[in-house]
């Protein structure tokens, strides 16, 4: 009964932390600065330049949920691609990611 609890406890904190982000404003927007996208969805995991020149970024907002393994809503997690062309957004698209 106590481990049902603690995953109870664990699942509604992370179901906070995941309104949250969804709250901040995750939409990218063409245009935008690295910065700004940066404040919406922190530090990218993953940068590389394409055969454009072009810089690009993968985040993973709310990384640390995928390390939990937890069935239901809470088992996705959204990862976005974003192209930056001069210091701005060119293109982004957004993927779902399951952890199971």
């Amino acid at each position: 009964m106590k481990i049902k609890l603690t995953v109870l406890a664990v699942a509604a904190v992370l179901a906070g932390c995941a309104e949250d982000q969804q709250s901040n404003g995750e939409s990218i927007h063409r245009g935008e600065s690295r910065a700004q996208v940066e404040a919406k969805l922190g530090r990218p995991s993953e940068t590389r330049h394409n055969g454009d020149g072009q810089l690009v970024c993968i985040y993973s907002p709310g990384e640390a949920k995928m390390l939990i393994p937890i069935i239901g809503e809470l088992s996705h997690q959204q990862e976005y691609t974003v192209r930056y062309s001069h210091g701005v957004v060119v293109s982004w698209d957004a993927q779902t990611e399951s952890a199971l």
